[in-house]
């Protein structure tokens, strides 16, 4: 069980960093540079996070860092 609690935030985190490359990746082939809601993505995610993680004080960093992590990725889909 310890195993697992120590390597879920690493993969969680890989996991969504490849994503985010793969978004990225799409955006630089069209040259397109549109306004994204990466910034309100991020906000969202946070607080998010943290009233998720509140519930679990043992997990609270994990789970402000993740929801940040997944408002950033859903933030860079959302054209303004």
């Amino acid at each position: 069980m310890m195993f697992i609690k120590s390597i879920a935030p690493v993969l969680a985190a890989g996991v969504i960093a490849v994503a985010m490359v793969f978004i990225i990746k799409k955006q630089h082939k069209t040259d397109e540079k549109a306004a994204t809601c990466m910034a309100e993505g991020v906000a969202l995610g946070l607080c998010f996070g943290a009233a998720i993680g509140s519930s679990m004080p043992a997990f609270l960093p994990y789970f402000i860092s993740l929801g940040s992590l997944l408002g950033l990725l859903i933030g860079m889909r959302i054209k303004k």
